[in-house]
């Protein structure tokens, strides 16, 4: 299978930059006016702001290796999810291993960056001292450019689950959209069981926990069986789930989901989630164990 040309100009950012370790590549491959989206670069701070970040990023860990994950390209948008690896403040007091997983957009344009967003988990961050320098709500939850019938009817039932299930919280609508024995991804935490029957029990102690949970899908790509969104999940912990009690803080939750659909329903989902949402209502979070 042939890899797209923005999909090329992405692999060779993670050759030299993220893997290479040279950030001085960086404006090789975006654009002086990018826009950049990621809530570990200053806003406004264009490429100068990406090189300040690589440069802290290399200094806390000098071994630092990013290995792709799943992917998805549409046109001159991709996708993919990366889990970083290292030692950061090697030989220090406060030595550990560092494993992050994120979810990155980039879109390419006239050969370079033109814009990038990210979804970070900084329930693995903000111990380390990182904290977010911007959140965006800019949205962009359409289709770009030229799709079969097929992807966009995959892209549609996806957006249809978010709505009726996720947001409606019509359970009674999972076999929709999810095959009976589908099967979740998920690196950073135990992954829900797989099947139908798990997800719902799943998702009916987190309609408990949030009675007003609502999932908005902020950015969408489809490529043939696979559709890729980033979502933000909104509630207030009001009510007892799974032996928690609630706090009443408001849930801002930011995730990054693919899914592969068979005969238009969910046959396998793998997810990246900012996991520090959940600290942030009370809801303690378990470290990734690293590999």
């Amino acid at each position: 299978m042939s890899i797209s040309p923005c999909e090329l100009i992405v692999r060779r950012l993670l050759a030299e930059v993220h893997n290479g370790h040279r950030p001085e590549r960086l404006r090789a491959h975006y654009a002086p006016d990018h826009l950049e989206y990621d809530p570990r670069v200053a806003p406004g701070s264009g490429v100068a702001g990406l090189e300040a970040f690589w440069a802290e990023l290399l200094d806390a860990v000098p071994d630092l290796r990013v290995e792709p994950g799943v992917a998805l390209a549409d046109g001159d948008r991709m996708m993919m999810f990366l889990r970083w690896r290292g030692t950061f403040r090697p030989g220090t007091p406060g030595e550990r291993d560092f494993e992050l997983h994120t979810s990155e957009i980039f879109e390419v344009a006239d050969g370079q960056i033109a814009e990038h967003w990210a979804v970070v988990d900084y329930s693995v961050l903000r111990p380390l001292g990182f904290l977010p320098r911007q959140r965006t709500d800019l949205r962009r939850p359409d289709l770009v450019g030229v799709h079969t019938a097929a992807e966009r009817a995959n892209a549609e039932a996806v957006l249809g689950s978010y709505r009726e299930v996720l947001t409606e919280h019509r359970l009674d609508r999972a076999e929709v959209y999810y095959e009976r024995d589908y099967v979740h991804h998920n690196m950073q935490m135990p992954a829900v069981p797989n099947g139908v029957e798990a997800f719902k029990a799943y998702f009916a102690g987190n309609f408990a926990a949030y009675p007003d949970l609502t999932a908005t899908v902020d950015h969408l790509v489809a490529d043939r069986d696979r559709v890729m969104v980033f979502a933000t999940w909104r509630g207030r912990f009001t009510g007892e789930s799974r032996g928690r009690k609630p706090t009443g803080r408001a849930l801002t939750l930011r995730t990054s989901d693919l899914f592969r659909l068979v005969d238009g329903r969910v046959a396998e989902h793998w997810e990246v989630v900012d996991y520090s949402g959940l600290e942030d209502v009370g809801v303690p979070v378990r470290q990734p164990v690293p590999r």
